[in-house]
């Protein structure tokens, strides 16, 4: 496998969750990964009525913005707003082959999260009040947060490289619905989705 990882920061990421992501990364995919630059996100991928954000005009965005050093390596955009995708309600992420480029949302991963309470901070944050996550995260809650973020990076890492939704359960390729869906899945390939990397 060729190519450096680069992950893209899509609003405000907490630096400890890019750094987390970085030291995991490199070590699951033997490979350099550079924290690359902040993307402003246009107001327009924004849907007033669903309030939410388009994850496929985002991904077609980002691609269309993409510098030719980032067209060669594997990204990752990590933003921390919902997202959806057609008849999809929601998506913990989406990507692409070509470019190589995978987007998650973290929003819904968040052991707090509550539509309505995200809704709230949501609204209180572009009146610039306080930030969007207010409870602070016990160090359970908080390494439950950061590997549900890191498995869905491996999981459209995964995807970037060729790969379906895997039928094995315990693949990090097994699509995830819910939360839980993310829990219940190992960080790695199944020896299937290996030999097709």
């Amino acid at each position: 496998m060729n190519g450096n990882i680069n992950i893209l920061i899509l609003n405000d990421i907490n630096r400890n969750i890019l750094k987390y992501l970085k030291k995991k990364l490199a070590k699951i995919f033997e490979r350099d990964v550079i924290i690359s630059k902040h993307v402003i996100i246009p107001s327009t991928l924004f849907n007033d009525e669903k309030k939410q954000y388009d994850g496929r005009k985002l991904l077609k965005f980002l691609t269309e913005n993409m510098t030719l050093r980032e067209v060669k390596n594997i990204n990752l955009a990590v933003f921390d707003r919902d997202i959806y995708k057609g008849n999809l309600d929601h998506l913990f992420g989406l990507a692409s082959p070509f470019p190589k480029i995978a987007v998650i949302s973290i929003m819904r991963m968040h052991p707090h999260f509550n539509e309505d309470y995200f809704s709230e901070g949501l609204k209180k944050r572009k009146a610039g009040r306080f930030p969007l996550l207010v409870k602070r995260l016990n160090s359970t809650e908080k390494k439950l947060y950061y590997e549900r973020i890191l498995k869905e990076a491996v999981h459209g890492i995964g995807h970037t490289f060729g790969l379906i939704h895997c039928s094995s359960k315990n693949c990090i390729m097994y699509p995830s619905i819910a939360s839980e869906d993310i829990d219940s899945k190992d960080i790695t390939f199944c020896k299937a989705c290996c030999r097709l990397i």
